[in-house]
């Protein structure tokens, strides 16, 4: 018999306490999933959204629920702008709504004026006039529109006069109106969801932020992507919440290994002392309860990876920013390997050091 055989074999000798054993290190491992995958989404949402049209950094108002759910004056911006390290600003309303039929597509309200909206290139069609609305080619694509058709938000219909690209996801997959139409919208005449910001040349922008903030209390700048959390509460509960269940999962996941390697043990006295008695070494037996013990978290791991998946989508749908989309990348997977085996090793401790200390004639003369 092989060495995977043996190890298989005597996980299934109590194939209901292998099953809830597992199941109950699962739970730990889909968490850490979960959890990664949401914290590198709202990352990924963040650094689309904080460097529209290119800017240095954005700044929001601080512990709104999400991004898009910012609210600054629109005054505030003369006043950031006479900082004497910023080069230019510009006024974004982020609006979150049903166009032509489709839902949560982002529609940003810019100042024909400033630089967002002078940094898009028009791919078809024309500028856009007056009320006109502008799409984003990736957003045309999907929802078979070109320039002179219409889009419809609530009531409004209005005019697509052209086509844009601007090598930002989120704007590429919305739509852009005039900032004055998107407060209407939205009814915030007279707010904006954000401030964009480029520094002058020579200054550095995590400074200019720095001061910023310490000047407007209140308002949050964020130039790096995981700072969000500063901003996004939703966001931010969740990943508190999640990390404080995790390393309750990974408590009691280490205990329910220990149980059960330990009363596998237990049970199989007479059966380890007759592989010691035919020559088995202490390692050869530490190794097969290790062995076991990780076979129990990989399997564990394989349900935990798709227990995350499930998980990081509900908790997108029912919590958080309908822009975030969980990203399940190598790192997140890695960790959760990472959570799988290190369980298993914890709770392989104790039944090995017990297994390994039993002699031969100790075990044979157990009942």
């Amino acid at each position: 018999m092989t060495w995977a055989g043996l190890v298989w074999k005597n996980l299934l000798r109590r194939p209901a306490r292998t099953a809830l054993t597992a199941a109950g290190v699962a739970l730990g491992v889909g968490l850490i999933v979960a959890l990664l995958s949401i914290s590198a989404g709202v990352s990924k949402t963040a650094g689309d959204l904080i460097h529209v049209g290119r800017a240095d950094f954005g700044l929001f108002q601080r512990d709104a629920s999400d991004l898009t759910k910012s609210l600054l004056p629109v005054s505030l911006e003369q006043s950031i702008a006479a900082d004497p390290g910023v080069r230019q600003t510009a006024r974004v309303f982020l609006y979150v709504t049903r166009v032509s039929g489709r839902d949560s597509v982002l529609l940003f309200g810019l100042d024909p004026k400033e630089f967002p909206h002078g940094r898009l290139v028009i791919v078809s069609g024309r500028p856009a006039r007056g009320n006109e609305a502008l799409l984003g080619d990736t957003a045309a694509k999907s929802m078979k529109l070109a320039p002179g058709g219409f889009i419809t938000v609530g009531r409004r219909r209005f005019r697509i006069a052209g086509l844009y690209h601007s090598g930002n996801r989120f704007e590429d997959i919305g739509a852009v109106l005039p900032l004055g139409v998107v407060q209407q919208l939205a009814g915030r005449p007279g707010e904006t969801t954000t401030i964009a910001v480029i520094a002058r040349l020579g200054a550095r922008p995590a400074e200019v932020a720095k001061r910023l903030e310490a000047r407007f209390p209140g308002v949050a700048a964020v130039t790096e992507p995981g700072q969000a959390v500063k901003i996004d509460t939703s966001s931010r509960l969740i990943l508190q919440i999640g990390w404080v269940i995790s390393l309750l999962a990974l408590i009691i996941g280490g205990i329910g290994v220990t149980n059960t390697m330990a009363m596998s043990v237990f049970e199989r006295f007479r059966e380890i002392g007759i592989l010691r008695a035919v020559g088995w070494r202490t390692w050869r037996i530490a190794a097969m309860i290790v062995s076991e013990a990780l076979g129990i978290c990989l399997l564990a791991l394989a349900l935990g990876l798709l227990l995350g998946y499930a998980a990081a989508e509900l908790f997108v749908r029912r919590g958080l920013s309908q822009l975030v989309t969980p990203a399940f990348t190598t790192g997140v997977y890695a960790w959760g390997l990472a959570f799988a085996l290190g369980v298993g090793l914890l709770g392989a401790i104790y039944p090995t050091i017990r297994a390994v200390r039993l002699t031969p004639i100790e075990a044979l003369r157990h009942e």
